[in-house]
């Protein structure tokens, strides 16, 4: 939460993390259930975005104790809102469930998350801490293959990062 005006400040995962201030709609989940909020303004504030948020019926969340109700939500974007990708990209989110067959064919596991990383992504195959697989395409990423459900490495179960 920021201030008593009911502005929120938000973790963004959007590359650059201001992009998420450009979708009209996000679907912001509590422990009491889920409502859709639309950012009315938002900006850079020390470390990260603060956004005041408004209704889908015009209203707007302009106090404290409303704000203070967004704490720990997760927000969420309709998949379409998101534009369209250049040939050949992938969301991480497309990446999560996919089989990840390494050297010589071994089974690796599934992705069950991508973690994000300075020099680049993390695949995290298997049960955490699980297999951690760092996702550079060429030199370890051979292919992604969104219709047979696959990820190929240069990587085995036996590799540490």
């Amino acid at each position: 939460m920021f201030g008593v005006r009911g502005w929120v400040r938000v973790e963004s995962f959007t590359d650059p993390a201001e992009n998420l201030l450009d979708y009209a709609r996000w679907r912001v989940s509590t422990r009491s259930g889920h409502r859709i909020l639309c950012p009315q303004e938002g900006r850079w504030h020390g470390p990260g975005l603060i956004v005041q948020l408004g209704t889908e019926d015009g209203g707007l969340i302009a106090d404290r104790d409303a704000a203070a109700a967004l704490v720990n939500a997760e927000i969420c974007v309709s998949r379409t809102e998101l534009p369209a990708l250049p040939e050949g990209e992938v969301y991480w989110s497309d990446l999560v469930g996919l089989r990840v067959i390494g050297i010589d064919d071994e089974a690796l596991g599934n992705v069950t998350a991508v973690l994000k990383n300075p020099a680049h992504p993390i695949l995290q195959v298997g049960a955490e801490p699980g297999l951690l697989i760092p996702f550079v395409r060429g030199a370890i990423v051979e292919s992604v293959d969104l219709e047979r459900g696959e990820i190929r490495v240069q990587w085995a179960s036996d590799y540490a990062l």
